[in-house]
C-alpha cells in the first residue's frame, strides 16, 4: 500500500508543528532540519510542486522516525 500525497502547504505546517524549520533551497529542493540541525539527514522535498509525493513523505517519516499511524494522526489534527 502506498502513500497518498498531501498538499504542499498542509506538509510544511506539519513540519512547523513538529518544530523543524526551513534551511535552504538547493536546485528546487527545500532542505528542512529543527534549528539545531540535529537530524542525521535533513527533511528534503520539491517545495514548489503542488503536492509532496507518497514516496516522499514515505522517506521522510523514515528521516524523522515517525510512523504511518503517527503521522496520519497528527495530520488530522491540522
Amino acid at each position: 500500500m502506498g502513500y497518498k500525497p498531501i498538499p504542499t502547504a498542509k506538509w510544511k505546517k506539519w513540519l512547523r508543528s513538529l518544530g523543524l524549520e526551513y534551511k535552504r533551497t538547493e536546485g528546487s529542493h527545500e532542505v528542512w532540519d529543527y534549528p539545531d540541525d540535529s537530524l542525521l539527514r535533513p527533511v528534503v522535498f520539491r517545495g514548489a510542486k503542488k503536492e509532496i509525493p507518497g514516496c516522499h513523505i514515505h522517506t521522510n517519516l523514515q528521516t524523522l522516525g515517525i510512523d504511518y499511524k503517527t503521522f496520519q494522526k497528527q495530520m488530522q489534527k491540522i
